[in-house]
């Protein structure tokens, strides 16, 4: 059934089989030893016999994967999103690491080497499979042990496919999957990773760099969601790419340029510089947890800033004294910025120094900024100082501008000592909101 011949400095084995469909074939593989030869023609021969001879194949690694995605695809219906994020896996994960090794010679060794490759590897380092020229910062940003283990669980199922197509026996891969470390680095660096996904879609060249006239050091290289000026918020679903965009940061802090959306045209939010120099500061006060920056043109706050003094006091003690969740949403405070022109640098560096000790900050006849993890929060703590002050402007047009009774000092205490939080003890045990606004 198989014999060795002697070929120069070499021995092979040959051996005759035949293909998935059924046509006689001719095999032959070399060793550089008789014993190898020897240990290679029997267990030919066993397999041979007892029907577990795997057709010798080429197919690689990249062309296996392509094959598996449609199938994988349609038998398990993926939504247009599984179905992308899986290709760019293969694109720049898998393929410029793997893609060309042959599936049948892959050892669990071999897959072990290459996760200790992936952990060693820069986020975005490949975009539709073609390598990138990163900068120093990016280079810095390996991909998390979360994206190696979502490797894994891919190939984990490719292979099965390929156990069942013939083409392999078993499964390469590591018995234990690669562990996920939840507390690998910071939030905000964690995310490194949603720009390599998103990366596949930006413009093929971006747009032209535009100076902010301000600047900040540690969201240098960072990339950012952003609506557009003049544009609604209703229209972001129904028409994403001229509503909002994404921009990215130069390496100096203090340009944008468009890398998606925004068509046609149109430009960041006229806040954009006010925006970014929030997320500097909130970055560095919460370590990267806080990646949202929320403006509104809250009514009732708005109007506030006609009536009350426009200090962090006046107004953290009438927001605090007039809703009960109030010291336990924002027990900090808030801060108060006096009117200046919107979209320009002065503001921006006024309500970034208010934002370096504050949740949210407010814009004198203009609005609200708030900060947070994500936007369900933020816009929960903007919701929150809203409908407080709405409270306020109620219970001063309901009483003829004299509040009776509000919620003392000793009371927002306990409200904290309860909820654990801590107050903003400079806002506590002085003279106080003033009882009446408009009290003669």
């Amino acid at each position: 059934m198989a014999s060795i011949m002697k070929r120069g400095d070499s021995y092979s084995v040959r051996y005759k089989y035949k293909d998935h469909s059924g046509k006689p074939c001719e095999g032959w593989e070399s060793f550089k030893t008789r014993k190898e030869a020897q240990e290679r023609k029997i267990t030919v021969e066993k397999e041979l016999l007892d029907g577990t001879f795997l057709v010798p194949d080429t197919i690689t690694v990249e062309e296996m994967l392509y094959k598996w995605i449609p199938i994988q695809s349609t038998k398990h219906k993926w939504s247009p999103k599984t179905y992308t994020q899986s290709v760019a896996m293969v694109q720049n994960l898998i393929v410029p690491y793997i893609g060309n090794r042959k599936v049948q010679e892959l050892r669990t060794y071999d897959i072990e080497k290459f996760y200790a490759t992936l952990a060693k590897t820069p986020c975005g380092q490949y975009v539709h499979g073609v390598k990138q020229k990163l900068s120093d910062k990016q280079k810095k940003r390996l991909l998390s042990s979360t994206s190696i283990h979502e490797v894994h669980t891919l190939l984990k199922t490719a292979f099965s496919y390929a156990v069942e197509w013939d083409l392999i026996h078993k499964i390469p891969l590591p018995r234990d999957a690669p562990k996920v470390n939840i507390e690998e680095r910071t939030i905000w660096d964690e995310k490194e990773e949603e720009v390599a996904q998103c990366r596949p879609f930006f413009d093929p060249q971006p747009r032209e760099w535009v100076n902010m006239g301000v600047q900040a050091d540690n969201l240098a290289g960072e990339y950012f969601i952003t609506t557009g000026s003049g544009k609604f918020f209703r229209n972001v679903e129904p028409d994403s790419v001229h509503s909002i965009g994404i921009v990215e940061i130069n390496d100096k802090g203090d340009s944008w340029r468009i890398v998606w959306g925004l068509e046609d045209g149109a430009k960041p939010t006229s806040e954009f510089p006010s925006h970014f120099m929030n997320h500097s500061v909130r970055k560095a006060a919460t370590n990267g947890a806080n990646r949202v920056i929320y403006h509104c043109h809250a009514t009732n706050v708005i109007a506030l800033t006609y009536i009350l003094p426009l200090t962090d006091r006046d107004f953290t003690r009438a927001l605090w004294q007039s809703a009960t969740e109030c010291p336990v949403v924002f027990p900090e405070g808030v801060g108060v910025c006096p009117w200046m022109v919107p979209g320009g640098a002065d503001i921006a560096m006024a309500t970034s120094e208010l934002m370096k000790h504050y949740q949210a900050a407010i814009w004198a006849q203009h609005g609200l900024f708030a900060s947070g993890p994500d936007f369900d929060i933020t816009f929960g703590l903007a919701h929150t100082i809203e409908k407080s002050a709405e409270i306020y402007v109620k219970v001063l047009s309901m009483g003829g501008g004299i509040i009776r009774q509000t919620i003392t000092d000793d009371d927002l205490r306990a409200i904290a000592h309860d909820f654990g939080v801590t107050l903003n003890e400079k806002f506590l045990n002085l003279l106080g909101i003033r009882k009446t606004v408009f009290e003669k």
